[in-house]
């Protein structure tokens, strides 16, 4: 296994002598890099592994963040960082701690982190407003005590633009049909995409029947879940860079 091939020494003999994988003595804090129970010092799992860790979490379309027992952020994936920096984004960094940005969610999150620091309890919340409802689970890590707490973005949408825009690439959709599968993915009706853009309905469903044809899908309904259920993997053209520095 990759992990066992990455662990130091030390961390391996500990893991055979405890009659455990290698993983999980290290996400435990047991080896002697980790002692001290507190991901700030001992670092998130070792150097190679680490490195590895954060380029699969870049990977994917789900803003994910650990912060540390005060709440402080620790690492954060590309996803998440766009998010912050959005202006429109559902959470902000405040003193290097991720809040949420409309004020009456910012206390349940603030709690949620600290119930998962010291208590060990996972949470739910919701951190959206009413127009745009979206929640982020709370997960602590490495057992008890605590080590690190995990922020896990839930989708702002179903389809996201960009999960779309890449099927659409894949499958050699036009211009033209790229923007009518967007719309379906929004929930949209023929007639509502023709009201959208301005187009007769029957022109719509050409397109739609063109889609359909070139993705293999018999039904809006199919179509609208294969979009919906892609792995959540950024495609290239997501990998904007923040702050005019690439990541």
């Amino acid at each position: 296994m990759l992990i066992e091939t990455l662990a130091p020494p030390e961390a391996q003999a500990e893991a055979q002598a405890l009659h455990m994988p290698v993983l999980d003595l290290l996400l435990a804090g047991s080896t002697t890099a980790a002692r001290s129970g507190d991901l700030d010092s001992a670092g998130l799992l070792f150097p190679a592994l680490q490195s590895l860790v954060t380029q699969a979490l870049d990977e994917l379309d789900y803003g994910m963040a650990i912060v540390n027992r005060q709440g402080r952020l620790m690492l954060a994936n590309h996803c998440a960082r766009r998010l912050f920096e959005r202006p429109d984004g559902v959470c902000l960094l405040q003193l290097d701690r991720p809040v949420a940005r409309h004020p009456a969610r910012e206390e349940p999150l603030a709690r949620a982190i600290q119930a998962a620091a010291q208590q060990g309890r996972r949470g739910l919340v919701a951190v959206g407003d009413d127009k745009r409802p979206q929640s982020v689970a709370v997960v602590p890590l490495g057992g008890l005590p605590v080590q690190g707490v995990l922020l896990v973005f839930g989708k702002a949408q179903m389809c996201e633009a960009l999960s779309v825009d890449h099927y659409a690439r894949v499958h050699g959709l036009t211009h033209a049909e790229g923007m009518v599968l967007a719309a379906l993915c929004d929930g949209d009706t023929p007639a509502e995409v023709a009201t959208r853009f301005g187009v007769a309905v029957s022109t719509v469903r050409t397109q739609i029947s063109a889609i359909r044809q070139k993705t293999r899908c018999g039904s809006i309904r199919e179509l609208v879940r294969r979009v919906a259920v892609l792995p959540p993997i950024v495609p290239a053209l997501g990998r904007a860079p923040l702050n005019g520095v690439a990541h």
